[in-house]
């Protein structure tokens, strides 16, 4: 099978890692596509490359970083321009690469008319998502849509498209890359603080004010377009003072070095979940070894035997008491994070999902 998977990254993350790496932009295309990869941001470039180990031939487009593309266009002879290589580069990419299933994410800028013509030149489109998409979304040329919430599954099958439910995953290679780190951070949250979680905002404020809660987030940019959200000047409002106690947000390999540091680390579903379990928190926490505390939620046992190997919270008060009681216990609270991470290892890591893909990009995209 020809895969070929049509991402981006978050601008944030890309222009922290070419800082970080200034040398990057330099290398050739293929050299510096490596590079980014194993900086490990995001689950489904780990899954492209296990499912290339199984033998299948795999290209991984990062549409929106723009000096790997710029080695690519320059590499290639194929024309540059700034203002919209995001978007011929990929078209360029796919048309030469000729894939049996192209793999793409909530990326709406490439859904309809650009999907459209790309499906010319592939079997069969699949897009992924954990985000709401818009009402008047154009879906047309996706053949299956694939998410980790249960709710959005069913409204994608009520508009008569395909849709299954793919959870996130871990890199066990990550592991390698930790090695045994010293988990000197009591309790660690890294995630948004957006208008689109105003419930985590206020968790997260109580729990700075009366825990050792330290928080890594990205601040709020204020866009025209979030600007005229009255919802984002609420949430700015009543972030203020977690705003003002917060570090940097982390990506990639930072963001599992905090977590491998941390002996607890907080999760809070974003309000889209609809009030079930499955965001790539899960197991970025549970993988990189910490103990994870995450809401009660009445699907979360199908993923993980609740208080064995991990700890729910139901209400602000009791979350509070269990933070206090898992930081005077080490022991306890090591333990549980252990038989988190072997489930995760076990049952939740990219060779796993690889596996589950492997049959229905195969399926859906009628290879043999």
């Amino acid at each position: 099978m020809r895969l070929q998977l049509l991402w981006v990254f978050y601008p944030a993350y890309l222009r922290k890692y070419y800082a970080a790496h200034p040398d990057a932009a330099a290398l050739p295309y293929v050299e510096q596509r490596e590079a980014l990869l194993n900086d490990y941001f995001g689950w489904p470039p780990a899954v492209a490359r296990r499912l290339a180990e199984r033998g299948h031939t795999v290209d991984i487009i990062v549409a929106n970083a723009a000096p790997l593309q710029r080695a690519y266009a320059r590499e290639h002879g194929v024309s540059w321009s700034m203002r919209d290589y995001a978007m011929h580069i990929p078209r360029v990419q796919v048309q030469r690469f000729q894939p049996d299933v192209l793999w793409t994410g909530s990326n709406f800028q490439y859904f309809g008319g650009y999907l459209r013509e790309l499906k010319r030149h592939c079997r069969a489109v699949l897009a992924w998502t954990a985000a709401p998409l818009p009402l008047t979304l154009d879906l047309s040329g996706i053949d299956c849509m694939l998410t980790s919430h249960a709710s959005f599954a069913a409204t994608f099958r009520g508009r008569g498209l395909r849709c299954e439910q793919i959870l996130p995953c871990f890199e066990p290679r990550i592991l390698e890359r930790l090695g045994a780190p010293v988990r000197d951070v009591e309790v660690s949250f890294l995630g948004g603080l957006t208008w689109a979680h105003r419930e985590r905002i206020a968790i997260v404020d109580a729990l700075v004010r009366q825990t050792a809660l330290t928080v890594w987030s990205a601040k709020p940019r204020i866009w025209s377009r979030s600007a005229a959200r009255p919802a984002f000047w609420r949430a700015l409002w009543q972030a203020r003072h977690v705003l003002a106690r917060t570090r940097a947000e982390l990506y990639g390999m930072d963001l599992y070095r905090m977590l491998g540091r941390s002996q607890l680390s907080l999760n809070v579903h974003a309000e889209v979940a609809g009030g079930l379990a499955g965001n790539m928190r899960l197991f970025e926490i549970t993988g990189a070894g910490a103990l994870l505390l995450t809401e009660h939620m009445p699907n979360l046992h199908e993923f993980f035997d609740l208080e064995t190997e991990l700890v729910t919270y139901q209400g602000l008060d009791d979350l509070i008491d269990k933070v206090r009681y898992y930081s005077a216990h080490p022991s306890e609270a090591a333990a549980v994070a252990a038989r988190g991470q072997r489930r995760t290892l076990s049952e939740h890591s990219t060779l796993r999902r690889a596996e589950v893909l492997e049959g229905l990009f195969g399926e859906v995209g009628r290879v043999t």
